[in-house]
């Protein structure tokens, strides 16, 4: 896989849901008042911590277990002779128990209040060794259904729906069956996605794996329908039924034929097609995309400009026609409210947005790669469906190499003073210009490293040198023309004077990272621009002195 979707992944995949606290040894009586777990201040964030301190007399004391019963050691076994029954294994002090508990409240109300026949329950695992060590508990929450004595672990999201729907299906079966299409608009009511099978061999492969996924999502609804009215309309298929984009769509002629299933058939076939378009990207649909080798555009914004938001429709829309073509649009954020580090992932300034991301997956030998390209500073006034679907042309045309620009960058793209340089601009905007260039070679930008600390000195001198150019490239995705950079000398610097037709360049590297400063920046220019001014630079002098001693040489001779 490459490296740009792992990074990409790994980041995302920093900001999931937590793993679940580790069982506690319960606290003795008297040390009850006081007690933390070990682990609590490294799971806790800032903001939940300081509110678990304020409520440490009670940690419970602010929900309503009317409807939650509370059982322990010497009462548990009465479970087993309930008819429908849920119970909850947590700890008072564990974090993600406190994350759930609400939902399970709630969840509780509602089959109160709507006479549904589930009781709801609750065991401190921290006091109650027994029947925790009875039911297998290792970490909190954990949930459990029982019904007429048979126990069903819980291992589905975290939400009402999700723990009604997983209860009327261990009651009434994974799949329910239908006799006439007009039942499945009950259904959608209920699920964000309704799958429907038609196929009338339950021995068939598709037939398992439409069961099997059926046993393991509780968020979308199973249906089997094999009356004369389903089969006429859709014959032998399985049919994916969603709220939006194209509302129906079918296996046999999105995916693949009926009677080529696999073991994962199903599920993967909703992975793709059940995803909506211009949705916000998520680790489960890279991680589909790549799987089923399948190209994405990314649209990525800043959640704090309102006006760049707008036009998340304007992706949803083009979505639409662009997975005709097996191509999938999604929307992410590089702001600290949907905080996804696609920024760093792919080394975006904020300057540099908004942009968009294309990422083509490669077949053949190298499939499971990717190839990245870019599209950025973009004035959104500007783009169009037509202008994106230009630019994916270019791609799909080879007209681009890998992660460049689709247009040249003009005057107008340069941000705080400094250009960003790629390999098609190098020529042009380097080697080619007209005054002197600065240019800065960095790695990925990520806040307060050294490669963002070198650019940001670097701005502060834009200003002061008049006659030069400040230029930046990302080695990581782009290789400058005749320059050898050695990854431990990252950030550095390269000065292309215009002595001797600019065959002069002059590296810098920051003594010391750690301490790098605008002074020592200065003091590297000021020496060799003043030297250049007189068509002797330190490295043209070195190559004077090597070639005089050389004729010494030979005039001795």
């Amino acid at each position: 896989m490459s490296k740009y979707i792992s990074i990409l992944i790994l980041f995302i995949l920093s900001i999931s849901f937590l793993p679940i606290s580790l069982l506690q040894e319960a606290p003795s009586a008297n040390e009850e008042e006081n007690y933390i777990p070990e682990d609590f201040n490294e799971t806790l964030n800032e903001s939940a911590e300081i509110e678990f301190e304020d409520d440490y007399g009670d940690p419970l004391q602010n929900y309503n277990f009317t409807n939650v019963l509370l059982y322990d050691d010497s009462n548990y076994t009465l479970l087993e002779k309930s008819e429908a029954v849920y119970v909850l294994f947590y700890s008072p002090y564990c974090y993600h128990c406190h994350q759930f508990l609400p939902t399970y409240v709630e969840t509780a109300d509602y089959c109160k209040e709507k006479n549904i026949n589930i009781a709801f329950s609750r065991i401190d695992a921290n006091s109650n060794g027994n029947a925790s060590v009875e039911y297998g508990i290792e970490g909190y929450p954990t949930v459990f259904l029982i019904l007429n004595g048979k126990r069903f672990k819980y291992d589905g999201p975290r939400t009402k729906e999700s723990l009604l729907n997983f209860a009327n299906r261990k009651k009434n079966g994974d799949i329910f069956k239908i006799t006439k299409l007009e039942e499945i608009k009950k259904y959608q009511d209920e699920s964000p996605v309704v799958l429907l099978s038609t196929v009338k061999d339950t021995s068939s492969k598709i037939s398992q794996s439409f069961n099997d996924y059926a046993q393991k999502n509780f968020d979308y609804s199973f249906l089997s329908c094999l009356s004369d009215e389903c089969t006429k309309k859709y014959g032998e298929d399985v049919i994916l039924f969603k709220n939006y984009d194209e509302k129906e769509m079918s296996y046999a002629k999105y995916y693949g034929k009926i009677s080529d299933a696999k073991d994962n058939s199903v599920y993967d076939f909703t992975s793709i097609y059940g995803v909506e378009t211009g949705a916000f990207l998520t680790p489960t649909t890279i991680e589909a995309l790549v799987k089923f080798n399948k190209d994405g555009l990314i649209y990525v914004r800043n959640s704090s400009d309102v006006e760049n938001v707008k036009y998340d429709n304007l992706f949803k829309d083009l979505g639409k026609e662009l997975r005709k073509d097996n191509i999938y649009t999604f929307v992410t954020d590089t702001g600290e409210s949907e905080g996804t580090n696609v920024g760093v992932a792919f080394s975006i300034l904020p300057s540099e947005l908004p942009c968009i991301f294309y990422y083509q997956q490669l077949s053949g030998e190298q499939a499971g790669n990717v190839k990245i390209f870019s599209k950025r500073y973009l004035d959104m006034k500007k783009e169009t469906k037509s202008s994106i679907q230009n630019f994916i042309k270019d791609v799909k045309d080879g007209k681009l190499r890998r992660d460049l620009f689709s247009e040249d960058v003009s005057e107008s793209k340069i941000i705080d003073g400094m250009r960003y340089i790629v390999g098609k601009t190098f020529d042009k905007y380097v080697t080619d210009e007209k005054r002197n260039v600065f240019l800065a070679v960095v790695g990925s930008l990520e806040e307060n490293d050294y490669n963002f600390l070198f650019i940001e000195l670097l701005k502060n001198l834009t200003k002061k040198y008049q006659d030069l150019s400040f230029a930046y490239i990302n080695v990581e995705k782009n290789e400058p023309r005749d320059l050898i950079v050695d990854e431990n000398e990252v950030p550095s610097g390269f000065l292309y004077t215009n002595a001797m037709a600019k065959k002069d360049v002059i590296k810098f590297v920051p003594q010391n990272y750690s301490e790098m400063n605008e002074e020592e920046i200065v003091a590297f220019l000021d020496e060799n621009l003043k030297k250049e001014k007189t068509g002797k630079t330190a490295d043209g002098e070195k190559q004077k002195k090597k070639e005089d001693k050389k004729e010494g040489a030979q005039t001795d001779l």
